[in-house]
């Protein structure tokens, strides 16, 4: 046997046993309300962002914070991932972010119509 297969054959036993291990990936229920404490877990960010993603407007709270404090929903948790997806894989601001969600909604917004224009 070859080197290089001998290798792959350690590294292909080494992740079939760590695999077990490995991180399970989070679905947030869907009606559930989060609050900012937990959203910032989930997300893996501080409170002090979620505050600055809803003071921009990238973010918006289901419970009013001047009833109770900050509570989101699981839409809130996935916004959070792609607002920290598009700032750490492309370098956007708040700004470009923002730009972003809007061009995406515009998007399904179109494909919606096309699909009710095509029945």
């Amino acid at each position: 046997m070859f080197y290089w297969e001998s290798r792959m054959k350690t590294i292909t036993e080494r992740f079939t046993k760590n695999s077990a291990d490995a991180i399970q990936l989070f679905e947030p229920d869907p009606h559930t309300a989060y609050s900012i404490e937990a959203v910032g877990h989930l997300a893996g960010v501080p409170r002090r962002v979620i505050l600055v993603y809803c003071k921009h407007g990238l973010l918006s709270p289901v419970v009013d914070a001047d009833y109770g404090g900050y509570y989101f929903d699981d839409e809130a948790i996935r916004t959070v991932r792609r607002i920290e997806y598009l700032h750490s894989r492309y370098g956007l601001n708040l700004d470009g972010i923002k730009m972003v969600f809007r061009l995406m909604n515009e998007v399904e917004r179109m494909r919606s119509e096309l699909r009710f224009a095509s029945r």
